[in-house]
């Protein structure tokens, strides 16, 4: 393959930006056919030479767009655009949100960035495409997790090894480490509601546990269900930065399959030097026939207005906080609290970018606008676009991995995506051998239909 007729086409591209060069200019300049081109780009970056065009193109304007000084109609004149309407399509193909979500939001224009590639990230990429991807059946397991924060929106490997360091730095100093099989431990990687708009995302050290064995109150338990696992092995931890676009389009090309959702897994070989990287994933044609899509219904998803009333307020611990893998959690200090039965109504707070308000919730009350009377000092309006679901069962753990499914999927429908706003989980009922509540999720509209892919499931 030709690295340097790659890096040839990626500077003309870039001195070109924001305007984009025609394939036949390239082909061209580069004195060879507008095929061979393609075909070459491609092999050396999995990226097609228009997709990398677009990317870096709409990757500059999220970062103007960050800077908060213009409007969305300026970037999109500056950046090659006719019109806003035909740059928030373009935008939302690109980064699955609407520009205006980007302004003042230098995080999440970071989290999107598609770094210009030089030689070393070429020679990584080519790497990669040739790197085996194994599938194989997970039966269902038990974990014990102590979790932590990882704080690196590029994910910078040495960022994410200092903290996974610290952890089992902290964790060998609590009174269950002393007792725990390191030599089983594993890395686990949760999602957060609103990630792409935080620096930040939820790990955690993880210990096998059979069904008759006590899991040590320090570490955050997770029931996992019985699912497809994809995993490839990096040549080292300096790989993660580029990995995860291809290794996703690949399970979706090569395995006819969709990312399963979080928790990944992730263990590193002390004698090879190979990071394994393990994620679930689910055959296309039963995503497409789940039945959870029946709660994606037109008529669950109503335009709110109401007020919260908060009498008490909480926090998750910080040793158990699992992104949107809190239910077990919540559930359990409630128990606590309580001798027969509960039923209240619970608000986390909005996820906002570095800050740990999504793990705070209180218990209070909401009325609609019909019934809300002035607002005071302990309450806030609930108001915007939400999707109304409702949940029962007697098992807390199985609620939550249904949840995290519920949660995936609305990451994946082509119509609605989630808003930052607080989450309310309604007329929470608990007593001693069931669960049940309303959960309104805050979302809001994808104006515009986006092509099936690794991402979306259009139904």
């Amino acid at each position: 393959m030709n690295q340097s007729l790659t890096l040839n086409i990626i500077d003309l591209i870039e001195d070109s930006l924001p305007n984009l060069v025609a394939l036949d200019d390239l082909a061209e300049q580069c004195g060879y056919s507008r095929s061979y081109i393609q075909h070459q780009f491609k092999a050396e970056t999995g990226f097609s030479i228009s997709y990398y065009q677009r990317a870096r193109n709409l990757s500059l304007a999220a970062l103007r767009l960050a800077e908060g000084q213009q409007r969305v109609l300026d970037v999109a004149i500056e950046f090659g655009f006719e019109s806003q309407e035909a740059f928030a399509r373009a935008f939302r193909q690109f980064g699955a949100t609407q520009p205006s979500r980007l302004l003042g939001q230098g995080t999440w224009a970071q989290r999107l960035h598609l770094e210009r590639l030089d030689a070393e990230m070429l020679a990584q990429l080519k790497h990669c495409q040739t790197l085996p991807i194994r599938v194989s059946e997970q039966q269902a397991s038990r974990w014990g997790c102590y979790v932590f924060t990882v704080d690196t929106c590029k994910r910078d490997v040495s960022v994410v090894i200092q903290s996974i360091t610290d952890a089992f730095k902290r964790l060998q100093r609590e009174a269950c480490g002393k007792t725990l099989n390191y030599a089983q431990a594993q890395l686990f990687e949760f999602r957060e509601h609103n990630q792409n708009a935080t620096s930040t995302y939820p790990m955690s050290i993880a210990f096998p546990f059979t069904s008759d064995e006590t899991i040590p109150d320090a570490l955050l338990e997770v029931q996992l269900s019985a699912c497809q696992l994809a995993e490839i092995s990096l040549p080292s931890p300096n790989y993660i930065p580029i990995i995860f676009h291809h290794f996703y389009q690949r399970i979706f090309d090569e395995q006819q399959s969709y990312f399963g959702g979080l928790p990944a897994f992730w263990r590193f070989d002390e004698t090879t030097g190979q990071l394994h990287h393990r994620c679930q994933i689910e055959p296309c044609h039963l995503v497409e026939a789940d039945p959870m899509w029946g709660l994606f219904d037109e008529n669950h998803f109503i335009e709110l207005k109401g007020t919260y009333t908060a009498q008490s307020r909480y926090a998750i611990p910080h040793s158990k906080r699992a992104g949107t893998r809190r239910l077990s959690t919540l559930i359990g200090v409630l128990k606590d609290k309580i001798h027969d039965s509960l039923v209240c109504d619970i608000a986390f707070q909005m996820p906002v970018e570095n800050t740990d308000q999504q793990y705070h919730y209180t218990i209070g009350n909401f009325c609609s606008q019909q019934e809300s009377s002035e607002i005071g000092k302990s309450s806030y309006l609930i108001e915007g676009y939400y999707l109304i679901t409702q949940w029962q069962g007697d098992n807390v753990y199985q609620l939550e991995n249904e949840l995290e499914r519920f949660y995936i999927r609305l990451s994946q429908y082509s119509k609605y995506q989630y808003r930052a706003a607080p989450e309310l989980f309604k007329q929470l009922t608990i007593n001693q051998d069931s669960i049940s509540f309303e959960l309104l999720t805050p979302v809001e509209k994808r104006s515009a239909s986006r092509q099936k892919s690794v991402w979306t499931v259009d139904l």
